[in-house]
């Protein structure tokens, strides 16, 4: 089963933003919230049951680190809600910037050394807090963390489990 999308969030309907290889990425509106959902698709090449169980093990398991980061003082977005049927998970929208955006950017317009240094403290602090807790972030990116705007807070995206 498959998320349709449409172009209007506003109106409830999903805008997609990304895809990568494991997920879809929306921006959306829950409870009159703007929000993300991140659709975990199915993979043809597996057989239908083995894909239904691995695909809702991984939605699982994902929730629950990001739930764990959370508690253990990491900075991730509000998980809303999880839809087993449909594979997703809804979490609050993070205005901002990627790490790499950021990067990218020093790169074009030279670099802001105390904002970089700031970026890389907090980096490893939320890194050193998730392997404290006993979680490994699967998929370590500039591209899966943001920085909040108005707040230059790091916020980490998606922590997966290797």
């Amino acid at each position: 089963m498959e998320m349709c999308t449409n172009t209007d969030s506003e109106n409830g309907s999903v805008i997609l933003i990304k895809q990568g290889a494991e997920a879809r990425v929306f921006e959306s509106v829950f409870v009159g919230k703007r929000s993300i959902i991140k659709e975990r698709f199915s993979k043809k090449y597996r057989h239908p049951s083995l894909d239904s169980k691995l695909t809702l093990k991984r939605l699982n398991a994902e929730a629950r680190c990001m739930t764990k980061a959370r508690r253990l003082g990491v900075s991730t977005p509000v998980l809303y809600a999880l839809d087993a049927v449909l594979h997703t998970l809804t979490f609050e929208y993070v205005e901002g910037p990627s790490v790499k955006d950021i990067f990218l950017e020093f790169g074009l317009s030279g670099v802001i050394q105390e904002r970089l240094d700031d970026i890389a403290t907090q980096i490893g602090d939320a890194i050193g807090k998730l392997h404290d807790g006993g979680l490994v972030h699967g998929d370590l990116t500039t591209s899966n963390m943001l920085i909040r705007n108005g707040t230059n807070q790091l916020v980490s995206c998606y922590i997966l489990v290797n």
